[in-house]
């Protein structure tokens, strides 16, 4: 395998802790909606698929009429519900010394990610960005991942893909693509070992480690 020219990053739940966040705009939809409460445990499945899919199978056929709910609720509570994961400023900024290319490829619409991006300013860091709308399909799907590629102009055997979900595994693996799953995910950890990533780190730090290494797994 090549040696990694490229990291492309998962958002929610990987670069920002929007899970809170996440979590109310669903129940505040749910209960003004459908009229009863739904656990978070209930809502982690749904993590790392498009908004829309996950709206349409709790309330078929209502995914439009719910999606104005979730949305008005989610950006008027953003700011205050959502904080970024530790070092990820200080490793995105030691990646890019390093000379890697770095990408997002995410299942979160552009406007509601850019929002996210712009509270922490770290938009400048990445070369690509690949959002909900650039694609006709989604994550588990190999599509979006593929795209990011693409813009990077790099191959899947020199890129890596961090994530943490299942959704996110899967995907790096149809797409030809190394990835390493975070450790700090509120999903399932079982879920996400049973896609068998390359790489697990327990903070974002670590990836340098990996890069440094460059075809070497250190799982």
């Amino acid at each position: 395998m090549d040696y990694i020219k490229a990291v492309l990053f998962d958002f929610d739940g990987t670069l920002m802790d929007t899970t809170h966040l996440i979590i109310e705009s669903f129940k505040h939809t749910i209960r003004k909606h459908l009229h009863y409460d739904i656990d978070a445990e209930s809502l982690y499945p749904s993590f790392g698929r498009p908004l829309i899919d996950a709206l349409e199978e709790l309330a078929p056929n209502r995914g439009k009429e719910l999606i104005t709910t979730y949305r008005q609720f989610n950006l008027a509570h953003h700011d205050a519900m959502v904080k970024i994961f530790d070092k990820v400023p200080e490793t995105l900024e030691a990646l890019k010394k390093k000379n890697l290319k770095l990408g997002i490829v995410t299942s979160k619409a552009r406007h509601s990610l850019k929002k996210g991006l712009d509270l922490y300013d770290l938009e400048p860091y990445f070369d690509a960005i690949v959002a909900l709308e650039d694609t006709t399909q989604h994550k588990p799907h190999p599509e979006p991942l593929l795209r990011g590629l693409e813009l990077l102009q790099v191959l899947p055997s020199q890129a890596l893909y961090v994530g943490d979900s299942p959704h996110d595994i899967k995907c790096a693996h149809r797409a030809g693509v190394r990835a390493v799953a975070v450790r700090w995910s509120y999903l399932s950890w079982e879920t996400i070992l049973a896609e068998k990533p390359e790489f697990i780190i327990e903070a974002i730090d670590e990836l340098l480690a990996i890069v440094d290494q460059g075809t070497s797994p250190l799982v």
